[in-house]
């Protein structure tokens, strides 16, 4: 097991963790997700851009972990 803070200050992306679960598997984990996230337990960093500034946006490279969230 690997501690939730380790994967949120390491930069570390896991893909395809979803292999052979089946959908109502992915859905109570997609739910558990939602609560901690709503909770405050899981926490991201979220940088916030107006779509009206979505080409200097996608070339900034200064996020370091941060997630790029355009608004509309």
């Amino acid at each position: 097991m690997v501690a939730a803070e380790s994967l949120r200050t390491s930069g570390i992306e896991i893909c395809g963790a979803a292999k052979g679960l089946s959908p109502e598997t992915m859905q109570e984990v997609y739910g558990q997700v939602v609560t901690w996230t709503r909770s405050g337990v899981l926490t991201f960093d979220v940088v916030r851009v107006p779509l009206s500034d979505i080409e200097t946006a996608w070339q900034r490279t200064d996020l370091r972990g941060s997630r790029l969230v355009v608004l509309p």
